[in-house]
């Protein structure tokens, strides 16, 4: 039951395996009598008791062929395409990366099928294209609240004589309520049929009310939720407002690549030319992510991507290469010494030795200790860290001395310049052992899934280059690619000072199961990527690479919590002070357990913001984007 919620609620994190479907099947040769494409939205049936919201999302491509995407509608949001798609008007199959297949049948009411998951479960699965109220209510676990009504969820299922009564008891339609949170908010969020949202903005709600740094629009924005978007217009709401944090309504916009919703604040008015910091503006940004589709709205030339290099190796010698503004550039490198090879300003730096797997784990010494987490691809932020924090100095070299230095995962998908992120630290690790110091690069779960062919997350600068290349992205980090190679050689977690790093977290489980940390990374790297084995991974290796490993693992800060009994057996057993992880975002770096746990994970992904988390002589500090030195923030909830 647990690990199939945990299954369920991590479908953010989803897609494709093989599907029962043959190959003969998969044409859409059929002509289809209900038109399929357009959002659905309905319930996956876990039991009796408890449902999990889903959304799906169909369109038509440019190549003319149907396409799908799915989610969790707790999102509010269908991203995550759909593989395998075969659509005729009465079937509907698809399968979802490493997770599991959909087989159902069309009607004029909806669609029913089963979700079998790649463990053998089969979950009724029913859509349509507006739930019920009652079926809404399916999505809520009976046995949890009793008889108590849950005015979030109320707002959830849109009932607005809900909203109506709370409002006549003398409750303000703008205060702060729940998890501190506007009515307003919540229903932006939660109630996809905008009733709630709509009342609230007819009786008086106001569209520029800003709560925690964000105006509605901009969290309308956020969620993607384009109906919102045009409420809140309409409503007058401020299409130019600028969060203290440098945020707005154009750059959700433009980071979140959705080209409607971008075209629904320029016709309202939003002007891209506004400086956000110093110079920089939401054009600045836009031609940063280099997204055709964006830069048309905005009136901006696109000239194709660039990347690279991309370098493969053999016995004699090397091939690297690179894609300048679409075009492609080959460079054969006759040698395996090491050297710096170049295109157009675009260097990398060669190493001649074949990286080794990291076979030591735990370091003690008197030495000082950085480390940071889910760089995704945003390159200029993360060296503008480094630099500000005297990790590297302004040439970006090494100057942390003796320093040992973690990078917790996640350097993959999400950002624009993932390829500069691991050339840089491929360097680095060299730079830090010739100074005396130490550079750990562990893998995160975006880092895995990549290697595993799972590109749900990848920017779309990415496909791109695919395209061009016409080889599927993840087959730039094959066995024998320079990167690919050294990426195979990096643990899952390491030891410093009785400090752990790990990028998700230490499940419980793994005390009862008595693995040391050399098992575990052992098992997890063995079994690293999935088609690359002669046999399916064992039930250990599935444990590891599922939703309780050190990579998924979020049991410290959502769902089903850890509890200090547990955090105590974890540092105990392991031999540990204090465990460092990253993957859950948080605005800051932050103290959990009384500073038994600690999350790093500062947001980097955003591009505007990031910190990096500092130890020296047994005190623990967080250095931010300007390079001052700060304590650690204690967590909410535990004041």
């Amino acid at each position: 039951m647990s690990q199939l919620i945990n299954f369920m609620c991590s479908l953010i994190t989803l897609f494709v395996i093989n599907s029962n479907t043959s190959t003969q099947e998969l044409t859409q040769n059929e002509k289809i009598s209900t038109p399929i494409e357009g959002k659905w939205e309905g319930n996956l049936v876990i039991n009796e008791n408890k449902s999990i919201g889903i959304m799906w999302r169909f369109e038509t491509s440019e190549e003319g062929k149907i396409i799908g995407f799915m989610g969790p509608a707790s999102k509010g949001v269908a991203t995550i395409p759909m593989q395998d798609l075969f659509v005729t008007n009465t079937k509907l199959n698809f399968s979802i990366h490493s997770q599991g297949n959909f087989s159902g049948l069309i009607s004029e009411s909806g669609i029913n099928g089963i979700f079998n998951t790649e463990s053998g479960k089969q979950l009724v699965l029913y859509m349509a294209r507006e739930l019920s109220q009652e079926q809404l209510r399916k999505r809520y676990d009976k046995s949890s609240n009793g008889d108590k009504v849950d005015f979030q969820q109320e707002i959830a299922l849109g009932n607005v004589e809900a909203v109506k009564t709370f409002l006549s008891n003398g409750n303000a339609i703008d205060s702060l309520y729940g998890k501190g949170t506007t009515l307003l908010f919540t229903a932006i969020k939660k109630d996809r049929t905008h009733k709630i949202a709509k009342y609230l903005l007819e009786n008086g709600a106001n569209p520029n009310l800003v709560t925690d740094d964000l105006t509605p629009l901009m969290y309308a924005v956020a969620y993607q939720n384009a109906a919102m978007v045009k409420e809140l217009i309409a409503y007058k709401a401020d299409v130019n407002f600028i969060s203290k944090e440098k945020q707005s309504a154009l750059v959700f916009a433009i980071k979140g690549r959705n080209a409607e919703i971008l075209q629904l604040l320029m016709d309202g008015g939003a002007d891209p030319s506004l400086h956000l910091k110093d110079d920089y503006s939401a054009i600045d940004l836009a031609k940063e992510e280099n997204i055709k589709e964006i830069l048309e709205i905005l009136n901006i030339p696109y000239e194709g991507v660039s990347d690279g290099p991309y370098v493969m190796q053999s016995e004699t010698g090397r091939t690297a290469i690179w894609v300048y503004k679409g075009e492609t550039h080959t460079q054969e490198i006759n040698s395996q010494d090491s050297q710096i090879i170049e295109y157009n300003g675009v260097k990398a730096k060669l190493w001649n030795n074949t990286p080794k797997e990291v076979k030591q784990l735990a370091y003690n010494g008197n030495f000082k200790i950085g480390a940071v987490s889910d760089i995704h691809g945003q390159y200029d932020t993360f060296i503008k860290l480094l630099k500000n924090n005297g990790v590297i100095d302004n040439q970006g070299k090494w100057s942390f001395g003796n320093g040992h230095f973690v990078v917790a995962g996640d350097m993959f998908d999400r950002g624009p310049q993932v390829t500069e992120v691991l050339w840089f630290l491929y360097d680095l690790e060299k730079q830090a052992e010739e100074k005396g110091g130490k550079l750990h690069v562990l893998l995160g779960n975006h880092d895995v899934m990549v290697l595993n062919g799972n590109l749900r997350s990848v920017h779309p600068k990415y496909t791109e280059i695919a395209k061009i290349l016409e080889t599927p992205f993840n087959t730039f980090f094959n066995k024998g690619t320079v990167l690919g190679d050294w990426l195979r050689t990096r643990p899952v977690l390491i030891k410093l000072n009785d400090i752990l790093f790990t990028h998700g977290g230490l499940h419980p489980d793994l005390v009862e199961k008595g693995l040391s940390i050399e098992e575990i990374n052992s098992e997890f790297k063995q079994q690293l990527v999935a088609s690359e084995l002669v046999e399916k991974r064992n039930e250990l290796g599935e444990f590891l690479h599922r939703a309780n490993g050190p990579i998924y693992y979020r049991g410290y800060f959502q769902g089903e919590l850890t509890t200090d009994g547990q955090i105590d057996e974890l540092l105990k057993h392991f031999k540990i002070s204090n465990i460092v992880v990253g993957h859950t975002t948080h605005k800051e770096i932050e103290m959990h357990f009384d500073g038994r746990v600690i999350v790093i994970d500062a947001n980097m992904k955003s591009g505007t913001m990031g910190e990096m988390l500092l130890w020296q002589e047994g005190a623990f500090t967080r250095g931010n984007l300007l390079g001052e030195e700060l304590p650690l923030k204690i967590s909410e909830t535990q004041k």
